[in-house]
């Protein structure tokens, strides 16, 4: 485990390195992925983003990039907006090599993210700018399997996982993370704006973010809705505890404009140096987090996140 929990926030902090914290979740993303995940056959990356994400948490590795290097303007970083969603004109070494799986199609309703994913062929063969609360544009049974970490973003979940139950195979697996019923009490600092008066300095945590969450669950009510639209739990994990949500909580995120900012101006060799030591300052920090929380047994309520591996019944 040691090594691969290196491995992971190796990768991950390269990606995210002005935003440490990111790294530290999407770590435990990909050793859920790992450990429990069976993508094959035809499957679908549903709500892909620029790509980073998946292509790491199967197994493939990124040379010399970052996100930073390709962003939108930081201007409006404060009041919420995605600053990656853009055309991009960065390209991207990748080593597929070590890839335990791939995406047939890649799909995102954002156009700008996936010009990014695109980077990333054949790991996503085909890919879709779709948006995602609606009817989708393949054949009942067309997929044998399907990742999603953006459920929770969309509208209605009966109408979303019935179209999802639709175009996956009898027998063909959904893996998903979703939030617990606990996680905007333990998100604390992210999903409780607009503040005013004296607490308006808690906007720079929250970045307008707080009504994109629809829908956080404890496991019972998750499985109900997955059983009521044709899935069967056939796995599930808790995970994020408080102290990797104490992390994520603040991180470097109230600051983050003014790193990106001073990052693009450092040449090249400068910037590929500081990035190397918070890289490994960060991989030091975090690593004894990840090792003591991944494979602990907790409370439902001590969690803030599922993971479910769904079988349609």
């Amino acid at each position: 485990m040691v090594e691969s929990v290196n491995s992971y926030l190796d990768q991950l902090l390269h990606i995210h390195w002005l935003r440490p914290e990111t790294a530290l979740w999407r770590t435990f993303d990909c050793l859920l992925m790992e450990k429990y995940g069976n993508i094959s056959g035809c499957s679908a990356d549903l709500g892909c983003g620029d790509g980073t994400m998946s292509f790491v948490m199967a197994g493939g590795r990124l040379r010399d990039y970052d996100v930073f290097l390709d962003v939108g303007d930081l201007k409006s970083y404060n009041s919420g907006a995605d600053i990656y969603n853009q055309h991009t004109s960065v390209s991207v070494e990748t080593d597929q090599n070590h890839l335990r799986y791939g995406f047939e199609w890649g799909i995102d309703h954002k156009e700008g993210l996936i010009d990014k994913a695109k980077r990333f062929a054949p790991f996503y063969r085909n890919n879709l700018v779709f948006d995602l609360n609606k009817k989708l544009p393949f054949d009942d049974g067309y997929f044998d399997s399907a990742f999603s970490n953006i459920l929770y973003w969309l509208d209605d979940m009966d109408v979303v996982l019935s179209e999802w139950q639709r175009v996956i195979k009898d027998k063909g697996r959904l893996h998903i993370f979703v939030p617990n019923n606990t996680f905007k009490q333990k998100a604390w600092l992210y999903y409780q704006a607009p503040h005013s008066g004296n607490l308006r300095y808690l906007n720079y945590f929250d970045r307008g973010y707080n009504a994109l969450i629809h829908h956080c669950y404890d496991r019972a009510t998750w499985q109900a809705i997955f059983k009521k639209n044709g899935f069967a739990v056939s796995d599930h994990h808790l995970y994020l505890t408080d102290p990797v949500m104490d992390v994520w909580n603040i991180g470097t995120r109230p600051v983050a404009p003014l790193l990106i900012n001073m990052a693009a101006k450092l040449a090249s060799a400068d910037r590929g140096a500081v990035k190397e030591e918070w890289v490994d300052y960060f991989r030091r920090f975090f690593a004894p987090i990840v090792e003591g929380e991944f494979e602990r047994v907790v409370p439902e309520q001590e969690a803030a996140f599922h993971f479910f591996v769904l079988e349609r019944s």
